[in-house]
């Protein structure tokens, strides 16, 4: 044991556990954290001037490295301030460590917030810190619980006397383990029975199946029963989009996305939620004959909404290798053709489903304001083949996806639940965590305004990332889901909204605005200007911005 202050503690916990940077705005409730960081230098401050930016750099950096992120926040208005992006980190699992500084424990008449009390609803465990021997235990189990599953943020705050008081201290870091729990085998037998036996499978994968490196597993059960694959709330690469039985994202409020789920007598879900949409669906979601396999880590999403034939709680991996490995002896020889067969099928509508695209994109050619699909289609076709991309695109998120092909675990990662504001800070933290590689953001014009204030860190902090700004001067995924309202919620198709509070009527001009801050900024409002201008600004070795002023119609 060694005699030092809460505030060294606190460093030497952090440096314990391996943390490179922490991501923070800092409060007078943090002087004693920003006095001790002086004598650390091996730990990078990144100054956000706005809270969203750090979460999003925090999120997007751990789930990247695989490590946790640490972010510093300040007393309970900046605390706050990260509320917004951080429901959706605990929604999205994200292991994270939120900190902020409170006021001396002896301000109690005077009154003192309760930030632990305040985290509780966004977080998966919070505490507060009041004396300095708390130190190692508290930050050695926060960072344990933020990365064990179900992985999610933790916060913790520091009472300002245990920053500045002494005791003898022992600095021992967290016990790293690694989590791949094994499924029964009487669940993986019943699972490859049932999906040997099926005629019509459909598979459902999320973003805990890349986590636990089930990727190439999924493939393999995909392959063996020729499923059709789906990703649902996937904000990373689960199954590769370029593969021909990969169909897409399935949301609940496309009809071709129920009819898919309608013909199926199987669906297997790894790994995410099953079937979940903001917009209550009434009835059933499935046929009473159709079985529902679902395989999580996360024991609260199997059976949370839907009435689930088989759950298995494991590691996706694990489970998916142990299926796969058992599909090889249960299928027949009339099995496994079946099975070729509905893979061929599912090649040509995937064939079918990327020809059409081509064919709208070039229609567009020449459009001004730009369509999207061309747009998107030029920017695929100009980007580095080793490009690592954020994806905040929000409305024109599904021709993205139909434009690029992420094959590569880690080269897609994107914006996890309903909080806009997200790409700003988490192009910034991708790049932190993939700094040989060319990263770039692809962002909506709503939610780059929601968090511009991270070009500042961008240019302060010198990260070259590459912003794509999809400006079509409104909140157009609004206005999509109003069509969703009215013509499936209020039964009203016939009614034409005026779309209030949806649109832009002054445009938001981000080439000017990137310049303001010292970034390289462009406009671009044709087609055949997206090469060069892309190349110009990763040419230009810094922070870039890229306004493409496209179509914003409904």
């Amino acid at each position: 044991m060694a005699l030092m202050s809460g505030k060294h503690a606190l460093m030497q916990m952090l440096q314990a556990e391996g943390v490179k940077y922490i991501f923070g705005n800092p409060g007078t409730s943090e002087a004693a954290i920003m006095d001790a960081l002086e004598s650390y230098p091996d730990m990078k401050y990144q100054l956000v001037v706005q809270e969203a930016v750090a979460v999003g750099m925090a999120d997007a950096y751990a789930r990247a490295t695989g490590e946790v992120g640490f972010i510093s926040l300040h007393i309970d208005n900046g605390l706050a301030n990260a509320f917004a992006l951080l429901i959706d980190s605990k929604n999205a699992g994200t292991p994270l460590v939120i900190t902020a500084g409170n006021k001396d424990v002896r301000k109690l008449a005077e009154g003192r917030s309760d930030l632990a009390r305040m985290a509780e609803p966004f977080t998966k465990w919070s505490a507060e810190i009041t004396h300095p021997e708390q130190y190692p235990d508290v930050i050695r189990r926060a960072f344990n619980e933020a990365r064990t599953p179900p992985t999610g943020p933790v916060f913790v705050s520091f009472a300002a006397n245990s920053l500045d008081d002494e005791a003898d201290i022992e600095i021992t870091p967290s016990t790293r383990y690694r989590v791949n729990p094994s499924p029964d085998p009487a669940d993986v037998q019943e699972a490859v029975e049932i999906l040997a036996r099926a005629d019509s499978p459909l598979m459902v994968v999320g973003d805990r199946v890349e986590e636990y490196g089930g990727t190439a597993a999924a493939v393999r059960v995909a392959e063996k029963t020729g499923a059709t694959v789906y990703g649902h709330l996937s904000a990373q690469v689960n199954f590769p989009s370029g593969h021909p039985q990969y169909a897409g994202s399935l949301s609940m409020r496309q009809a071709a996305a129920r009819e898919a789920l309608d013909s199926a007598d199987v669906v297997l879900v790894v790994g995410t939620a099953a079937f979940s949409d903001f917009f209550h669906q009434p009835g059933a979601v499935l046929r009473p004959e159709t079985k529902l396999i679902h395989i999580d880590i996360n024991p609260s999403e199997i059976g949370k909404s839907e009435p689930t034939d088989l759950g298995i709680l494991a590691s996706p991996a694990a489970a998916l290798d142990q299926i796969a490995d058992g599909l090889d002896s249960a299928m027949t020889g009339y099995e496994t053709e079946a099975a070729k067969g509905r893979a061929g099928a599912a090649a040509e509508r995937s064939a079918a489903a990327n020809a059409a695209f081509r064919k709208t994109a070039e229609s567009q050619q020449g459009d001004t304001p730009m369509g999207v699909s061309a747009m998107l289609a030029a920017l695929a076709d100009a980007m580095p083949d080793n490009a690592v991309v954020f994806d905040d695109a929000i409305s024109s998120k599904g021709v993205l996806h139909q434009a690029m092909k992420f094959d590569e675990p880690g080269s897609m990662y994107g914006q996890r639940g309903g909080s806009i504001g997200w790409g700003m800070g988490a192009g910034m933290g991708l790049k932190l965590a993939r700094p040989d590689r060319p990263v770039i953001t692809i962002v909506g014009d709503g939610t780059a305004m929601m968090s511009v204030q991270g070009l500042w860190t961008a240019v302060n902090s010198n990260i070259p990332v590459v912003y794509i700004v999809c400006n079509n001067a409104s909140y157009r995924v609004l206005k999509l889901n109003m069509g969703v309202y009215l013509k499936d919620v209020i039964k009203e198709p016939e009614r034409e909204s005026k779309y209030l509070g949806m649109d832009f009527p002054a445009p938001f001009d981000f080439s000017s605005i990137a310049r303001a801050f010292g970034v390289h900024g462009a406009r671009v409002e044709k087609v055949e200007e997206i090469g060069p201008a892309l190349q110009a600004a990763l040419d230009s070795g810094g922070p870039a911005v890229i306004d493409m002023i496209i179509d914003g119609s409904v």
